[in-house]
């Protein structure tokens, strides 16, 4: 997140708790919620399918924040801690509730503000598109949506963080606890499992349109 020059940086923001009074402190994550509200949403929205849902643990991973911002290491960044916190959170409304996640890829469920992703992300219109490429793209979304639902569970996950969210591999690999080279590989196989399933949707697409001419 690129931040004007002066303002103090997420890992300051969250250590200045230690030393803060509660109002100040609730101030500070205060802060800190309005940065990363949205990317944080667009990611827990992905692994419970469930906007509401989603809402209820944005809340709820800022408030373990809260209560646990003394135990932050300045080791990790931010960002890093507060998605692995939400995700942990999400598994368990996962577990609990028995329904399997599935990725919705950059759905604006919320807030303002553009969205960066990777070349699945682009396929999104922008606001400013014309009517008839948004009617496009949006049947190219529903497409690539359905597509990468049928992904194993994993595989969604690092596409969202890397192709969508935008981490690195080292920051994804932080939030979902497996080594950097297993982001790489899961994320290499995914890519290859979206090109080849979506190349091959597309081709049926292309025939039953054929054939109804």
């Amino acid at each position: 997140m690129g931040l004007d020059s002066g303002q103090p940086t997420d890992e300051e923001l969250i250590v200045g708790c230690r030393t803060s009074t509660p109002e100040r402190k609730r101030d500070l994550i205060g802060l800190l919620a309005e940065r990363h509200h949205r990317g944080l949403l667009n990611f827990l929205f992905s692994i419970v399918n469930d906007r509401e849902i989603a809402e209820d643990l944005v809340q709820e991973t800022f408030i373990r924040v809260y209560k646990s911002a003394e135990n932050y290491q300045t080791i990790a960044k931010f960002s890093t801690w507060l998605y692995r916190i939400g995700r942990n959170l999400a598994l368990n409304e996962i577990r609990n509730r028995k329904r399997r996640p599935a990725l919705v890829l950059n759905q604006r469920v919320g807030g303002t503000g553009d969205d960066s992703g990777g070349e699945i992300a682009s396929m999104i219109p922008a606001d400013s598109a014309e009517p008839g490429e948004i009617v496009e793209k949006k049947d190219t979304v529903k497409l690539v949506r359905s597509v990468i639902e049928t992904l194993p569970d994993t595989f969604r996950e690092v596409l969202v963080l890397c192709d969508l969210q935008k981490l690195s591999y080292q920051e994804a690999a932080e939030v979902l606890e497996i080594k950097i080279g297993t982001v790489r590989s899961r994320l290499s196989r995914a890519r290859a499992q979206f090109e080849e399933k979506m190349r091959r949707e597309m081709t049926q697409s292309a025939h039953e349109s054929e054939s109804r001419s």
